[in-house]
């Protein structure tokens, strides 16, 4: 049976560095909102998952509760981290640059050629084009989508989903305030990407590239080893 990856985030990074580390083999690799923060930028991924969170955390079925997604102690808490993390200079190892240098040296053609990025429209959080201007060579294909960096994260649950006895399901409705379900995610959004990794593993192009790719492909010279000697020299 062909074996395929399939990783989200931060989840990708760690992949790409356990691909370079075993030399593991698969006939396919899709990497979803591929990420390579730092530590400092990590508390800023944090704090847009928070919001997010709150935002449709009053989402049900039946009924919406309006949720303040800016909460000035959420705003200062996640500041105070920031610049904490900053001023002590913690960071992940591998660094972002360090990470970079990794991908110009370790993901080969084949690797490329194997590789399918999947771009959300709305996500802030995505190091995809990064990753692409390190690659020395054709690069992975590249699929845009709708959503942002919480598409792929989807659930819905009714109390009908439950079994639970009659008497039962009356105490849980009295209990969510007549709330009969509820949901995170948009249902839509998860369903085109699920479309797309499938097309993906049968064989099939992009849909469509990502809003920053549409025009035209990335100029793709080959950059420079991070790090490495001045051409002068």
């Amino acid at each position: 049976m062909p074996v395929y990856c399939l990783a989200h985030s931060l989840g990708a990074k760690l992949q790409t560095i356990y691909m370079a580390a075993t030399q593991q083999q698969y006939d396919g690799i899709g990497f979803l909102s591929y990420n390579n923060f730092g530590f400092s930028q990590t508390i800023q991924m944090a704090k847009t998952f928070a919001e997010q969170l709150q935002a449709q955390s009053g989402r049900t079925t039946d009924s919406t509760v309006s949720v303040d997604p800016s909460s000035d102690v959420l705003n200062t808490i996640f500041d105070f981290a920031e610049q904490a993390i900053g001023a002590i200079g913690l960071d992940f190892s591998p660094r972002k640059e360090d990470m970079d240098r990794l991908v110009q040296l370790k993901y080969d053609e084949e690797l490329q050629k194997k590789t399918r990025l999947f771009v959300f429209d709305e996500d802030g959080l995505d190091s995809s084009r990064t990753f692409v201007e390190n690659c020395q060579g054709p690069g992975p294909s590249l699929s845009g989508l709708p959503g942002n960096h919480l598409t792929p994260v989807y659930f819905k649950l009714e109390l009908n989903d439950l079994d639970l006895a009659e008497e039962a399901r009356q105490m849980a409705e009295e209990a969510a305030g007549g709330m009969t379900g509820a949901s995170f995610g948009n249902e839509d959004d998860l369903n085109s990407l699920v479309d797309e990794v499938c097309d993906w593993i049968l064989g099939k192009g992009p849909t469509r590239g990502p809003k920053w790719d549409t025009d035209e492909r990335i100029s793709r010279e080959p950059p420079r080893i991070a790090g490495g000697m001045d051409d002068s020299r």
